[in-house]
């Protein structure tokens, strides 16, 4: 108890805040700066009222943004679904046609938009930035945007996540004053999320995802971590990935246009950034191959154009959320102009043969080039508390040349079947799936197949959960080859598909988001059925008078299990294995697979 008043003690006298610890900021001034509008503006956001320094809660956002659908027959304001915590997922829609319905949006040759903010709630920035640009669109001088795209505005994804909001929220960045919490109320992460849907708000992206065939889709984050020049950071799949046309695209479209945009709006965009040393970029950038439960990863596997923009969150929030308003501008007219291209690599990358598969990504033996960084100067100082040193940023302006470490080295591959099959009872795997979207087929009548599973030879669980769920930590598997009766209700799912990469990524036990590494298919390491000695010992001693062979390997397993003669249990186990009353499903991964 007397630990617990200590505490609370020492958080209600704390000297200050986060901000007070900051290392020193360089001063900035841009042309962006003349973005938002006078404090008597009739649709001044809550946010510009305070100069950008305070970003509104659930409750003044959705009236806002209410207040806005209603004044315009361009804008709809539509419920995704309710959160966890039972609030609103709002999205805005916005086209210059009136057009709201999905089959009517995405059969339109006009490009789609999707972006979104707060998916950890504290990084808020594209909530308010997309507040500014509907309100400009709809009642201000940029109307002409709608003439290049529709827009699908998520402002808050994180509802929950987003009303856990204090001056403590995130203790490395600089503002807004009150700032939401990164997990959603059941404390998990929606940005790892894609592959497995077990939060309402990556289902809801998804399902928009699906019902609107967007043609890029931009999902808004605030950064961790080190000190540089560049505020408006972002990335996307450029190698090691599964669309190869799309990263093209993006890298030689996209991107030039993008950061022209902001350089000339006065902001320093740059790509994601992550110290190869967890402190400072003396020993290189890493370029990480993410998997598929992260946003812009699930979007190349599922080939649809994906960035993640990450804004330094040592940058004041006013500056960041300027950046992201020019960002997304430019991002609609580059969209708009080359849509084209676009719908191409979409296609080129759908249709690409599937037979072989990368499902593990490792780094490269050696630095792929160096990049010019625009760095901050650091020095490293002993700590007088743990004596130890830790970095320490001087608000110093630097160019170095650090090496960009690449992941995007193949480790590991399979062979794709034709069709992946999944038995009925597997309910949860088989909505997951459609939720994903992908194209499959359920049996109506019971259905014999020769299939190819996986059969676990070894395994490690995990010692902590991730995300809620106990993964495998290692294992091996082999194929093995069964007939096997199907009942109705069953799926199928062919690989030959828009979506085959991603059912691959799922049911592929390799993958390091399958289903099965995510602790789906748990129920199968539980045996059921047992042995009985007094049964055992009599079949034994016939099985071994009347089959040579197999008294030759039981002889041969003796040997090489000198262990044995203080286990009797392990003797009858060999010759249980042996039997047809053996447990045929026990460590099967339940995944067929039709070659």
């Amino acid at each position: 108890m007397k630990n617990l008043v200590i505490f609370i003690l020492a958080l209600v006298y704390l000297p200050g805040y986060s901000q007070d610890f900051m290392p020193p900021l360089i001063d900035w001034s841009g042309k962006s700066e003349s973005l938002p509008v006078a404090k008597d503006h009739p649709w001044v956001t809550p946010g510009e009222r305070d100069d950008l320094t305070t970003s509104p809660d659930y409750e003044e956002t959705v009236s806002w943004l209410g207040r806005l659908a209603n004044s315009s027959p361009l804008v709809e304001m539509k419920s995704l679904g309710k959160s966890e915590q039972g609030r609103d997922i709002w999205m805005l829609v916005a086209s210059g046609d009136s057009h709201f319905d999905p089959a009517l949006i995405s059969a339109q040759e006009k490009p789609v938009l999707l972006f979104h903010g707060g998916i950890h709630a504290g990084e808020i920035d594209g909530k308010d930035a997309g507040m500014m640009l509907f309100r400009d669109i709809i009642h201000g001088e940029k109307g002409h945007l709608l003439d290049q795209a529709i827009l699908l505005f998520i402002p808050i994804l994180n509802v929950d996540g987003h009303e856990r909001r204090s001056e403590y929220g995130r203790v490395n960045q600089r503002g807004p004053r009150e700032m939401g919490w990164r997990s959603n109320a059941q404390n998990l992460n929606l940005n790892r999320d894609y592959t497995k849907l077990e939060t309402a708000g990556v289902r809801a992206v998804v399902e928009v995802i699906n019902a609107y065939d967007p043609d890029l889709y931009v999902d808004i984050h605030v950064t961790d971590g080190a000190d540089y020049q560049y505020d408006i950071t972002y990335g996307y799949v450029k190698t090691g990935g599964y669309s190869p046309a799309i990263s093209a695209f993006l890298s030689d479209k996209f991107q030039p246009e993008v950061d022209q945009a902001l350089s000339d709006w006065g902001h320093i965009p740059g790509p994601l950034l992550f110290a190869a040393n967890g402190q400072d970029f003396s020993e290189g950038n890493v370029a990480f191959s993410f998997s598929p439960r992260f946003s812009h990863t699930y979007g190349d596997a599922r080939h649809l154009p994906s960035i993640l923009i990450e804004n330094h969150s040592l940058k004041p929030f006013r500056q960041r959320v300027l950046g992201t308003y020019v960002f997304l501008e430019q991002a609609i007219k580059t969209i708009g102009e080359h849509y084209k291209e676009i719908r191409d690599a979409i296609r080129a990358d759908q249709n690409q043969v599937k037979e072989e598969l990368i499902v593990k990504f490792g780094f490269r033996e050696s630095p792929a080039d160096t990049m010019e960084f625009l760095g901050i100067a650091s020095e490293k100082v002993k700590s007088e508390i743990t004596g130890r040193e830790y970095i320490q940023w001087k608000g110093e302006p630097i160019t170095q040349q650090v090496p960009s470490l690449l992941m995007d080295r193949p480790v590991q591959e399979v062979s794709t079947p034709e069709a992946y099959f999944i038995s009925a009872e597997w309910t949860e795997v088989i909505e997951k799936l459609r939720l994903h979207g992908l194209k499959m087929e359920t049996l109506e009548t019971s259905t014999e197949l020769e299939l190819e599973f996986d059969f676990l030879t070894e395994y490690q669980l995990s010692p902590s959960p991730l995300e809620g769920k106990i993964r495998f930590q290692s294992f091996e598997t082999k194929p093995i080859t069964r007939r096997v009766k199907l009942v109705p209700g069953s799926v199928k799912i062919p690989v030959d598909q828009n979506l085959g990469e991603l059912a691959s990524l799922l049911l592929e036990a390799e993958s390091v988001d399958s289903f099965f590494q995510w602790g789906y298919f748990m129920p199968i390491l539980s045996q059921t059925e047992y042995m009985e000695t007094y049964i055992m010992e009599p079949m034994i001693q016939q099985l071994l008078k009347e089959d040579a062979a197999m008294r030759a390997e039981f002889e041969q397993a003796k040997a090489a299990n000198p262990d044995w003669v203080h286990s009797p249990r392990s003797i009858y186990r060999w010759f249980y294995e042996r039997t047809p009353y053996f447990d045929q499903n026990w460590k099967v991964i339940p995944v067929g697979k039709l070659r």
